[in-house]
């Protein structure tokens, strides 16, 4: 009775940590799309600005006569057009993060806080990934992360499922599955990301550079004393 009433206890803990887990995920989700909604209003902002501007440039061409002028018009027109092409894509890139799974994929490690065989493996949708990283690296850890790859894809989601899947018995917390720690070596994940997706890059340096100077300090601190 006590075995079976333990099973139950497990069983009703595990569901509880799934319903916290997918809906801190849906949180995470909505702010990211929330982020993307307000970088792509501020891209379409860019993007009306540039076709104005082009409009005023070709109107100018149509009128103006001098060969010296035109040529200066023309090369103008060039940039503002290669200019509005960076912005297209930009906002391509976000529909598309919008609306699908594309993203990044990150390997990151905190040398100070963790040690040299823990490693977070996550995923977002931010255009800029470090963004994540630097809000993962705030008050709540002494020290800030360090990372060692940022593995784009477009189901991001399914990557990082399928990197957790392979690494989850390494799992730092085997209870709280929301906890992307696993204790593994750099040289067992550099290995996995080259496996999975040979054209990542991957960083093996642990650069800690507040925790080394902070040891740096301590050290210090110890010979004056």
């Amino acid at each position: 009775a006590v075995e079976i009433e333990y099973e139950y206890y497990i069983k009703k803990e595990q569901q509880k940590e799934e319903q916290a887990r997918l809906r801190e995920q849906m949180r995470q989700e909505a702010e990211e799309r929330k982020l993307l909604e307000q970088q792509k209003k501020q891209i379409e902002k860019e993007e009306e600005k540039y076709k104005t501007e082009m409009s005023k440039v070709e109107e100018a061409l149509a009128s103006s006569e001098d060969n010296e002028m035109l040529e200066k018009l023309k090369a103008r027109l060039q940039e503002l057009q290669e200019q509005l092409d960076g912005v297209e894509h930009k906002k391509e890139d976000i529909v598309k993060r919008q609306n699908g799974k594309a993203g990044y994929v990150y390997i990151i490690s905190n040398l100070g806080s963790f040690g040299d065989k823990t490693f977070k493996v996550g995923m977002t949708r931010r255009l800029n990934p470090q963004d994540r990283v630097d809000e993962l690296g705030d008050a709540s850890v002494p020290f800030v992360f360090d990372v060692h790859s940022f593995i784009f894809s477009d189901d991001a989601v399914g990557l990082e499922q399928k990197l957790h899947d392979i690494l989850n018995d390494k799992r730092t917390n085997k209870i709280n599955l929301r906890k992307e720690f696993f204790n593994v070596s750099i040289d067992e994940l550099e290995a996995l990301v080259q496996e999975i997706e040979p054209t990542a890059e991957f960083n093996r340096t642990m650069v800690a550079e507040q925790y080394r100077q902070t040891l740096s300090i301590n050290e210090e601190s110890e010979v004056m004393v």
